[in-house]
């Protein structure tokens, strides 16, 4: 018989852009899907798909007591409004708000699966933040029924500092990409004198923005005519947050605001430069620059060294070592074969591991371990 599935993320954009075919999967049995989630300008889309929306206000960035407490009433009340069978969470503050609250609404009548998107600002946030979040993440994991981890060094820490037991984690690669949609280009001879190098990230501080402006001065002094765009959305609540007057006051890159369809953008590029140290799962935009044959310059850090493949995919460096990321960006603007060879060696890794049929699989699979029938 079809169930109920409750879908819990932070923003609905996080929901739409990766797992609409996971929604649209379980709609197709009959199962009566639900989302809770910042009511973003998305509640219609999701309504038209056949889909009903809760509205919940996840404080991000910061712990907020009453915000807090707010939102765990509000997914305590949910619950019990709609019975789910299965629910899927993702982001901080829904693993841990949601998880207390539905295994105290529910008790055993529901499975609950909790995704680690990574850990963001929290680790370096300061002693007292990082403490209130081991505290929540090993409340809230015990009454789930499994942890999914993006990548190995986040399951590897959450271990060690004995937030999760690890025979009740799981490690499922990143979110996954649409190869269908995000299709690789041929950039052979394209802007001999005038490379264009991208990167898209929301405005944080720690995604790397500071250090892609300063890579774009430094190259641009030896290549003038390059262009660095930078694409991406404001996140003014977020305390790591930048502001759109700084970035447009920078001569050396152009900030071109947020865009609803990244795929031309991808297209039009010859290197994707993601200097990011943001504790990400896997970054699914460097993900999407792979399928679209788009080689990466990156740092070395958590998640990341999950999308790129050192010297075969991209190029990774020593975290915050901006001379040895300027000398790989110079590289490869300069050897145009290498460039394309590793572009086409990210496109085939993108399909044979990133693809996001592979990754829905896993959770269906994960799902039917659980006893769930789907």
């Amino acid at each position: 018989m079809p169930g109920t599935v409750l879908f819990t993320a932070n923003r609905g954009y996080a929901l739409s852009s990766s797992r609409e075919q996971m929604i649209r999967h379980f709609l197709s049995l009959d199962w009566r899907v639900v989302i809770a989630t910042d009511n973003d300008g998305l509640c219609h889309w999701f309504k038209s798909m056949g889909v009903h929306t809760e509205h919940v206000l996840f404080h991000r960035g910061r712990l907020s007591p009453r915000k807090d407490a707010h939102a765990y009433r509000a997914m305590g009340t949910i619950c019990q409004k709609w019975q789910p069978d299965l629910i899927q969470q993702f982001h901080a503050k829904p693993v841990v708000l949601g998880s207390i609250a539905a295994r105290r609404t529910l008790g055993e009548s529901v499975r609950i699966v909790n995704t680690i998107t990574g850990l963001g600002s929290i680790l370096s946030a300061g002693r007292s933040r990082a403490m209130a979040a081991g505290l929540g993440f090993r409340a809230a994991l015990r009454r789930g029924d499994t942890t999914v981890f993006q990548n190995p060094d986040d399951r590897a820490l959450f271990v060690r500092k004995k937030w999760v037991a690890p025979e009740s984690t799981t490690l499922i690669t990143g979110s996954g990409v649409d190869i269908d949609r995000f299709k690789a280009v041929d950039r052979a001879g394209r802007h001999p004198a005038a490379p264009v190098v991208v990167m898209i990230a929301r405005l944080l501080e720690r995604k790397g923005i500071f250090e892609f402006a300063s890579v774009a001065r430094r190259i641009r002094q030896r290549w003038p005519r390059a262009k660095f765009l930078f694409a991406g959305e404001c996140d003014p609540a977020h305390p790591n947050a930048i502001a759109k007057t700084w970035l447009r006051k920078q001569q050396d890159i152009e900030y071109v605001g947020h865009l609803p369809d990244i795929v031309p953008f991808l297209h039009d590029a010859d290197l994707f430069l993601y200097p990011s140290l943001y504790r990400e799962g896997v970054p699914r935009v460097v993900v999407e620059a792979a399928a679209t044959a788009l080689p990466a310059v990156a740092f070395d850090v958590p998640g990341v060294r999950e999308a790129v493949q050192n010297n075969q995919t991209g190029l990774l460096v020593t975290a915050r070592d901006l001379d040895a990321m300027t000398t790989a960006v110079a590289d490869l603007i300069e050897d145009e074969d290498r460039r394309l060879s590793l572009g086409s060696a990210a496109r085939v890794f993108a399909e044979n591991t990133l693809d996001i049929r592979h990754i829905q699989k896993h959770y269906l699979d994960l799902y039917r371990s659980l006893g769930v029938v789907v």
